[in-house]
């Protein structure tokens, strides 16, 4: 049913390649993005959630979340 009523919309398929190349399209850029980052600034950045614990547990209590 949902075939049918798709089918006789004019102008539908056009969407269908614009989403797709709009996908696409930010893929390429978020994978080339990601690629093209420095590998300094990444361990950098991946230390971040360690140096923050260790900055916690310096005011003197000893708790746990």
């Amino acid at each position: 049913m949902i075939h049918n009523v798709l089918r006789y919309l004019g102008g539908i398929e056009q969407y269908g390649m614009v989403s797709l190349c709009l996908f696409g399209s930010l893929f390429t850029g978020v994978l080339l993005w990601a690629c093209l980052q420095r590998k300094g600034h990444l361990d950098r950045m991946a230390r971040i959630p360690l140096e923050t614990d260790l900055e916690d547990s310096n005011n003197g209590e000893n708790t746990h979340e």
